[in-house]
């Protein structure tokens, strides 16, 4: 039986997970053109960094960079994901150095805000009837 511990490091890994999906994508669209794959890869990177930043960073952290290695890797091959992870590649433009700051800042805003709502959903699902549970539509579903 999995713990009440771990089955929240699962839900954080998960809400985490679509939203690094999402800006894998942005990233492909916005830069693929302007930035070498090294660039993007790190500039990834940086994104989930901070994306994940307000659910790991009071943690140990190994468990972050492992969280961070795990969510880049969904995205990477092996041996990008361990560049993106332990080197910073050369800029190739003026401003791409200060794109790598705003894109960690960026990421923790997201990530700050999902941390928010996890926090108001705990707080919500404590006062909750047990005998019912609230759908996505706001409606009550009778539980058992």
């Amino acid at each position: 039986m999995i713990d009440q511990n771990m089955s929240k490091l699962i839900s954080e890994f998960e809400v985490i997970c679509s939203k690094v999906d999402a800006a894998w994508a942005a990233l492909q669209t916005q830069y693929a053109e302007r930035l070498t794959a090294a660039e993007i890869d790190f500039l990834f990177s940086r994104l989930v960094l901070g994306l994940s930043s307000p659910f790991y960073a009071e943690r140990e952290p190994a468990l972050h960079f492992n969280v961070c290695g795990e969510l880049v890797g969904r995205k990477l091959p092996p041996e990008r994901a361990h560049a993106a992870l332990h080197a910073v590649p050369e800029p190739s433009q003026p401003w791409v150095e200060r794109a790598f700051d705003l894109a960690e800042e960026h990421g923790t805003k997201i990530g700050m805000t999902l941390a928010e709502q996890r926090d108001r959903n705990d707080h919500t699902d404590a006062g909750a009837d047990p005998a019912h549970r609230t759908l996505s539509s706001g409606l009550k579903e009778q539980v058992g």
